[in-house]
């Protein structure tokens, strides 16, 4: 599903992937920016003002290669 955010003059698109959001518990939803899988594996990136912790470091795009390493950092996933 591709989504379109306005800001301002310009507009992004971004992907929402539902066969990846499920994976997202619905208390961190909001945290999401954009979800997808491409030939690198998966990615989530996070609206400002939340971190993955379970990165090496902290940050705000989570990139696996599988579901279950995926859905291991979604658990880290907390507000700043």
């Amino acid at each position: 599903m591709r989504v379109q955010v306005y800001h301002g003059l310009y507009t992004d698109e971004l992907t929402v992937d539902p066969k990846i959001l499920k994976y997202v518990p619905s208390s961190k939803r909001e945290a999401v920016r954009e979800c997808y899988k491409d030939s690198d594996g998966y990615w989530i990136t996070l609206h400002e003002g939340w971190n993955a912790d379970r990165m090496d470091f902290p940050c705000r795009t989570i990139h696996e290669d599988d579901i279950k390493e995926l859905r291991y950092q979604i658990a880290g996933i907390r507000r700043l």
